[in-house]
């Protein structure tokens, strides 16, 4: 699920969105209050609504990888292809090995790790001020689960990607890293349910 699924899902938390004091309560319910903008309770829907549930498979994918902040994870892989040309994912294992981990590279990865949380919330007010919503300036209208969670699956994908700067620890493998991505989506979307408490106006 990318910022934008997050937000639509921190969206459809809020008493002023449409349907009104409806919680999404189950995996079907988050799936398809990601797929696109609630309605505000005084008008219709917004573009990119859904009106369809998601089937058992789209539900269980959206569970599996529902926390892929993939605008992020995007630019983060664009700026470390920029710092090492020749480390991408294309790039052969020995050329990765090899390739030297610098201060550049641990600040790239905090920088992304600080923006994360930020940018979902600025997409989330974006959304709001769209449909013409008080912007959640206000702690308890912060859609605090889904930046929590984009957060976390972001350092998961960063610390599996091929140019990541952990690959500097003798402990570290691709292996750990596959397992590290898929129980760090499967325990967000396990948890997902506990918190769908609704947002503030």
């Amino acid at each position: 699920m990318s910022i934008n699924s997050l937000t639509n899902s921190a969206a459809a938390r809020r008493a002023d969105f449409a349907p009104l004091n409806a919680l999404p309560s189950n995996y079907s319910e988050i799936a398809l209050a990601a797929a696109g903008m609630p309605a505000t309770a005084a008008g219709g829907a917004l573009p990119g609504k859904s009106t369809t549930a998601p089937n058992s498979v789209n539900t269980a994918m959206q569970v599996l990888f529902g926390y892929i902040p993939t605008e992020v994870l995007t630019l983060y892989v664009a700026v470390v292809a920029a710092i090492h040309p020749s480390v991408t994912p294309s790039a052969d294992a020995k050329v990765q090995e090899t390739a030297s981990i610098t201060s550049v590279d641990w600040a790239t990865l905090y920088i992304f790790l600080a923006a994360t949380p930020v940018i979902l919330w600025i997409v989330y007010a974006t959304k709001l001020k769209a449909a013409q919503q008080p912007l959640p300036v206000a702690f308890s209208s912060w859609p605090v689960w889904e930046m929590f969670a984009a957060t976390v699956a972001y350092s998961a994908w960063a610390f599996a990607l091929p140019g990541t700067p952990f690959r500097e620890f003798s402990w570290y493998s691709a292996g750990l890293a596959g397992v590290a991505v898929l129980v760090a989506s499967t325990v967000l979307g396990l948890l997902a349910p506990l918190f769908q408490n609704k947002l503030g106006p």
